[in-house]
């Protein structure tokens, strides 16, 4: 399932349009409560943007969606329902959809 989330990622940046301006990728180090540290990629292409987050040893791909407020991001591969959130210098790690929606990890602070 890890192989077939990421290989729906990159099929899906490698159909974004190519943009002006080249891509911005920049990665970030998050420090989460119980201690787990969490490693976030983040690829903006035009009007196209796509993370990667990397967690306990799998990494999941994730394409940017609608927010009222913050960066919120959907997973890449519809049977894994992931959303990674980020606001400002936080984040959090949910699963499943709607109201069904758990959060897996809460209070990831950006480090350095």
């Amino acid at each position: 399932m890890k192989t077939m989330g990421c290989v729906a990622f990159f099929t899906a940046f490698l159909a974004v349009p190519l943009a002006a301006e080249p891509a911005r990728i920049t990665t970030v180090t998050y420090l989460c409560e119980r201690g787990a540290r969490v490693e976030a990629t983040y690829i903006n292409a035009g009007d196209g943007g796509f993370a990667v987050v990397g967690i306990e040893g799998r990494q999941i791909g994730f394409e940017i969606a609608v927010s009222a407020s913050g960066a919120r991001y959907v997973g890449a591969d519809p049977a894994q329902p992931y959303v990674w959130w980020t606001k400002g210098e936080t984040a959090m790690l949910l699963h499943g959809t709607g109201d069904a929606e758990a959060a897996i990890l809460q209070e990831c602070r950006q480090q350095g």
